[in-house]
């Protein structure tokens, strides 16, 4: 299920983003999450991307990181410098390593603008705020997977100590 739903993400970051993925035309970029039980490939053809569990399929590049390392790509850090530090583990093409993180950084997407069709401007402004807020949680910690997890169970658990309703009771 998880590899349709990245499939799905990454061809409609294509196809809404403006993004030509032509340089990655046949290839196949082996992608794995450490710490998790992420590996996929990611097979490019056809003006889009195809995600597979099929490990023995060969590939042009194998890309290893932590979940941490992979948001911090998103939010605009240098591959370079991660693979300075030893936070990236790259084996074979790095050129084409390169390609995909910049296809996927200059995605751009407006949000609140797609919505708008379907639920109207009020609505979509709202979930735009509300995006917004998760991005800054997620740029802000340096463990963005964890600090979601937190707010969104402090939020559904127990509100009563959820900051959002703090003065709730007052």
């Amino acid at each position: 299920m998880q590899h349709f739903v990245l499939e799905q993400a990454l061809n409609f970051l294509i196809q809404n983003g403006s993004v030509d993925i032509k340089p990655l035309e046949s290839k196949v970029i082996r992608f794995s999450l450490i710490d998790s039980f992420l590996e996929v490939n990611f097979v490019c053809t056809n003006n889009r991307i195809f995600v597979t569990s099929d490990t023995n399929t060969p590939s042009d590049v194998a890309i290893k990181l932590k979940p941490n390392v992979f948001f911090a790509l998103f939010k605009g850090e240098d591959l370079t410098d991660l693979l300075r530090q030893d936070k990236i583990q790259i084996h074979g093409d790095v050129k084409t390593a390169q390609l995909l993180v910049d296809l996927l950084t200059e995605a751009d997407i407006d949000l609140e603008e797609m919505l708008s069709q379907y639920t109207g401007d009020i609505v979509a402004h709202e979930i735009g705020k509300k995006a917004e807020k998760f991005k800054k949680i997620a740029k802000d910690s340096s463990n963005p997977i964890e600090a979601l997890k937190n707010g969104l169970s402090n939020l559904l658990i127990s509100p009563k100590v959820s900051k959002r309703y703090a003065n709730k009771n007052q």
